[in-house]
């Protein structure tokens, strides 16, 4: 069995074959939404019932019990469910920590694709991420919907929250590549990823908002890959402000992070058979 992408070196010939095997691509996909819930009566219906189930419990522990209120000015007339600002910043991060947690063993745990056919390997993070941004779309559009249904009204720029969306899923996908690489050589890396994913999860205003921040410390939170896709969708869904010039260099620096780390996953990749 032979499966090539050719021009290991050349991020381009990466989406030009990625196009040729959309078909495997979609099958991987599938397969692996599909295993997250075998055996399971509700099968498919757990991708919108789980993140439903979420956003409940966040509204009633964050709301009912701790009546925990927004202090942003953007979401501060009440109108706005805590618990459904908070579900909206940590569907976002799910996309980021997925790849992050699962793409170091990615290779490692798939070593007859490396030994005993020739395979894509690079497609690997590309299933981790895509999968992961399948659930995240969902979950959006549940929360537009009961957005819909509790607020009355969404912000009209709703519709381009896919922007900020796939630019943090091209920056996963990057930082994929890295982990993916890097988890062949260094079996650590498994340990530490999940760390990291907590430390970006809490120094991303997700749980707060960044007006809370003091001022010495708000200038990290620009360092946080999440900060600025959380920021943007939840002021293109809920209404609030935000930066298209922002957002086209955080596009850029994404574009930039995924084509780095296909290189360098391109680069280590010749020496993957040699250490599994």
């Amino acid at each position: 069995m032979s499966i090539g992408l050719g021009g290991r070196g050349n991020p381009l010939a990466l989406l030009i074959q990625a196009k040729r095997y959309r078909s495997l691509i979609y099958s991987l996909v599938h397969r692996d939404i599909t295993m997250r819930f075998r055996q399971s009566a509700f099968s498919f219906l757990w991708l919108v019932l789980q993140p439903l189930f979420l956003l409940l419990v966040y509204s009633f522990v964050f709301q009912v019990v701790m009546r925990v209120r927004w202090q942003d000015a953007a979401f501060s007339n009440g109108n706005v469910p805590v618990g459904l600002i908070l579900f909206t910043g940590l569907t976002v991060y799910t996309l980021l920590a997925d790849a992050l947690i699962r793409c170091p063993a990615i290779i490692s745990s798939s070593t007859s694709y490396v030994k005993k056919v020739v395979f894509p390997l690079a497609l690997l993070p590309m299933i981790v991420v895509f999968s992961a941004l399948v659930l995240a779309a969902i979950a959006l559009a549940l929360v537009v919907l009961i957005s819909i249904g509790f607020i009355g009204h969404v912000s009209i720029w709703t519709p381009l929250i896919i922007v900020p969306l796939l630019a943090l899923a091209c920056m996963a996908l990057g930082i994929g590549w890295y982990m993916a690489a890097l988890g062949v050589y260094f079996r650590d890396i498994n340990q530490i990823t999940p760390f990291l994913s907590t430390i970006l999860l809490f120094t991303a205003p997700i749980c707060y908002p960044k007006t809370m921040v003091p001022e010495q410390f708000g200038r990290l939170l620009r360092f946080n890959p999440l900060t600025i896709p959380v920021e943007t969708i939840r002021a293109m869904i809920f209404g609030g402000d935000f930066s298209f010039s922002v957002l086209g260099i955080y596009c850029l620096i994404a574009a930039v992070i995924m084509v780095t780390g296909y290189l360098f996953f391109q680069k280590l990749r010749v020496g993957f058979a040699d250490v599994l």
